[in-house]
């Protein structure tokens, strides 16, 4: 009798147990299924629709293309949440693209397509006869490119489509207090405003080329200047390791006084020193007679000459005082001084 009562009562155990795991197992197979449709539609609702009529009004004004293939629009607008770098690679996808070079497009009508494109308006004659000038001159279309997106009608036309400048964070803020951006190859300070401000040409090539070509240096920084674009980057880090530390505006030599260009390393400081008129404080030597060091002081101690940005030196570098001040105190000797 009590091998018939323990024989029921595993028996009704058992069926409750396989009755539960298939509930536990459909209901696992629900929710997953549930999970997974409602991921692909959060997929969905994640790309902003202004993003959609950024990429579609593209391909109306460029490409001439009626009917765009929705994969690829779907890919162009999800990629417009990486800011104006992103949305600099998708104008670069359809001015550059086949089917705009098919159109054989005249200068005067790539300009134009730039104004409607990028500016969202028609041309103005002098702005249409400045490009077309530059072009007819041997300048290439690429770069008259870069110049309508290195512009701040076009970042205003990228924020009226919720298409918003991303921010590089440096670790010193000194003379970057509103933060930088990256468009293409270059940076740019930006104002309170968040507008484009000062323009650091072909910075992010310098980044990658201290690491891809695994510059070395005895100490902890390297410094790279480049003469043509008057700006000096610091970096931090080590070989294969180096991280963007610094960027600041320079001046440098003027004609018949230009700065050398080549490999050099930092081999000595002064406080201060005078030459041709002109006090210069917190100097760092790294070629013989040239130095990194102040915008130029009157003897008494006033500003004489504060400009940056420009060659009008007799071939040293010069930068803002607090930024001089700051290599003085902290590049060491023996430091790389690269000047391209």
């Amino acid at each position: 009798m009590c091998k018939k009562l323990y024989l029921k009562i595993f028996c009704l155990i058992l069926t409750a147990a396989t009755v539960l795991c298939l509930y536990d197992g459909g209901m696992k197979g629900t929710v997953e299924a549930a999970s997974s449709e409602e991921a692909e539609v959060t997929e969905e609702e994640e790309i902003d629709e202004k993003y959609y009529q950024f990429v579609g009004r593209l391909y109306a004004i460029v490409t001439r293309q009626m009917h765009a293939d929705a994969e690829e629009k779907t890919e162009l607008a999800r990629s417009l949440d990486g800011g104006i770098s992103a949305a600099y690679d998708v104008m670069y996808h359809f001015y550059f693209s086949k089917e705009y070079k098919d159109l054989k497009q005249s200068d005067e009508e790539f300009v134009e397509d730039l104004y409607r494109g990028c500016y969202g308006r028609e041309s103005d004659e002098s702005g249409k006869a400045y490009y077309v000038s530059k072009l007819e001159s041997g300048y290439s279309r690429y770069l008259v490119f870069r110049e309508f997106l290195s512009s701040n009608e076009f970042v205003q036309l990228c924020r009226s489509y919720n298409i918003w400048i991303k921010k590089i964070l440096l670790k010193n803020y000194v003379g970057h207090l509103n933060g930088m951006t990256c468009i293409c190859d270059d940076y740019y300070d930006l104002d309170e405003d968040g507008n484009l401000g000062w323009c650091y040409k072909n910075a992010a090539k310098h980044v990658r080329c201290i690491n891809e070509q695994l510059f070395m240096s005895p100490t902890d920084y390297y410094i790279i200047a480049d003469i043509d674009n008057c700006y000096i980057e610091i970096f931090k880090g080590s070989v294969g390791n180096w991280s963007l530390y610094k960027i600041y505006p320079m001046s440098c030599g003027k004609s018949g006084h230009e700065t050398p260009r080549g490999n050099y390393r930092v081999t000595g400081h002064k406080s201060y020193f005078y030459s041709h008129g002109s006090l210069c404080y917190y100097a760092t030597q790294w070629n013989g007679p040239y130095y990194l060091h102040s915008v130029t002081y009157n003897y008494n101690g006033t500003l004489q000459n504060g400009t940056l940005g420009k060659h009008i030196s007799a071939g040293c570098i010069r930068l803002e005082y607090s930024v001089s001040k700051w290599v003085y105190e902290n590049i060491p000797v023996s430091t790389p001084v690269k000047t391209v």
